[in-house]
């Protein structure tokens, strides 16, 4: 028995030429491709951008105290972990619930300032983890520096941050790139 060619739905069997209808259904069903490839392209770059900027608003919300806008923020339930940076074979890490940190934040009479410098985001789906270098200083003098690690969650449509961890480090910083904080006045 011989093999048959296969026939292209669209296509003349005698010249195979392709049909208008053919040609017009060809093009709509590469546009829509296209057009899918570049939504989905478009999507992740503004998805990091978005997880970028709640990690960023957390750190704005920390240097001012602002309880209400960490509470914005953070997942209920997420917590907070800090490790000294180099662990020594004392050192363990301390873990605080986001109900004391919101209880701690607007204690004190001391300025805080964080910053952090070229963050990254990681975008897994409906996760994403941020981390980035960050100083901290305190009244103006330096405190500390290290790394900040965020994971977030896409909850009910929000980006929200499940967890922060961050390591504290007293000497051998690097300088920030942002340079020496401008004096309060």
């Amino acid at each position: 028995m011989p093999v048959q060619s296969a026939r292209f739905v669209g296509m003349t069997p005698s010249s195979n030429q392709v049909t208008p209808a053919f040609a017009r259904r060809l093009l709509f069903a590469l546009s829509c491709t296209v057009a899918a490839l570049t939504t989905s392209r478009a999507q992740a770059p503004t998805d990091s951008a978005v997880v970028i900027e709640r990690a960023t608003a957390l750190i704005r919300a920390i240097s001012a105290r602002d309880t209400g806008s960490a509470r914005e923020l953070l997942l209920p339930g997420a917590q907070l972990v800090s490790i000294a940076d180099p662990a020594t074979a004392t050192s363990g890490a301390r873990m605080q619930a986001d109900s004391a940190f919101y209880a701690a934040l607007p204690l004190g009479r001391q300025r805080l300032l964080e910053r952090i410098w070229a963050p990254t985001a990681r975008m897994l789906g409906s996760l994403a983890i941020v981390s980035a270098p960050y100083d901290f200083h305190i009244d103006g003098t330096f405190s500390h520096c290290g790394t900040d690690v965020m994971l977030l969650v896409k909850s009910r449509g929000l980006w929200r941050i499940s967890n922060v961890t961050y390591t504290t480090q007293t000497v051998g910083c690097q300088p920030s790139p942002l340079g020496i904080p401008a004096p309060d006045k």
